[in-house]
């Protein structure tokens, strides 16, 4: 196997012809190994690295990876961890792969030690401890608040009228057990709430109406409604820009929870970068936030069953 300072002067040589602005971000888990999963070229988004795949064939060093694989940055060997409180650098290994449900993900094993307990490969999904960019680039958090923070307030109403709308749309296709009656009279309760930005500050919320017969128990009910949606708040105004209501059983198998990883800007542009995972899915995505509207500009598979 080439040594690192080899492998380190092969990634400098090729990266150097890199366009300027261009950096490649990839979910960091629990166990160090990081996952690409989008390369920006100054303008446009994409990805190129391999997707899941029963049996992959993994390079022998980093300089052996194909440079189709790294988009516009070329090989990187150096990499920056943004995790939640903190952020440090490191540093690529080798290619590797990991077990992502039920399928094999190509990645990159590095150097990062977590501070705690590294649960085993079988847990899934697995943890992730942030964000892993290929350069310097500049990382904005994005807030995670209580479900009871002061500041949700505001989206109640707004909550309230989006959540409705949309199940309305996913009652018209499937055999609702609760009447519109009964069920729009019920606000949502949120499970989980992330934001970034003043004004406007955009949200990105999760939130359920369990239905239940009188004397079901807290773990029955006939039917979940799991909602997410994005609002913005501007000055004392909050808005809807999109939700979306799935009907699910009281387990909520089918939901899709939020990890978020970051904001990135470039010039006036704010991208808000996230792993979305089940219990039977992971991906990771790209979505461009403007006052309009919430556009996604890349999403990569991690892996199903």
């Amino acid at each position: 196997m080439l040594s690192v300072a080899v492998v380190c002067a092969a990634a400098v040589l090729v990266g150097a012809a890199a366009p300027e602005g261009a950096f490649g971000v990839g979910v960091l888990r629990r166990d160090g190994l990081v996952i690409p999963f989008a390369t920006f070229d100054g303008k446009n988004w994409r990805n190129a690295w391999p997707s899941p795949a029963a049996d992959p064939a993994v390079p022998i060093n980093v300089a052996s990876v194909p440079q189709r694989w790294w988009g516009p940055t070329g090989p990187v060997e150096s990499w920056h961890a943004w995790l939640r409180s903190s952020e440090q650098s490191i540093r690529v290994t080798q290619p590797d792969w990991v077990q992502v449900l039920c399928a094999r993900h190509l990645a990159l094993r590095t150097d990062y030690k977590a501070s705690g307990i590294v649960p085993p490969d079988e847990e899934q999904p697995y943890p992730k401890d942030g964000l892993a960019v290929s350069s310097a680039q500049p990382i904005d958090r994005i807030a995670v608040l209580e479900p009871t923070a002061i500041e949700l307030n505001d989206l109640g109403p707004a909550l309230l009228r989006a959540f409705n709308d949309a199940e309305r749309n996913t009652a018209s296709g499937a055999n609702h057990p609760m009447s519109r009656r009964g069920r729009e009279a019920i606000q949502p309760a949120i499970d989980a709430a992330y934001a970034f930005g003043a004004s406007p500050r955009y949200y990105y919320v999760e939130a359920v109406r369990a239905y239940r017969e009188l004397g079901q128990t807290a773990d029955q009910c006939l039917a979940t409604a799991y909602g997410t949606g994005w609002f913005i708040r501007e000055g004392g105004t909050v808005r809807s820009v999109v939700t979306a209501v799935d009907l699910l059983p009281c387990n909520r198998f089918g939901a899709s929870y939020m990890l978020p990883l970051g904001i990135v800007r470039s010039g006036a542009r704010i991208f808000w970068l996230a792993q979305f995972s089940g219990w039977d899915h992971e991906r990771y995505a790209v979505l461009e936030l403007t006052p309009k509207k919430i556009e996604v500009m890349v999403t990569t598979w991690g892996g199903g069953c």
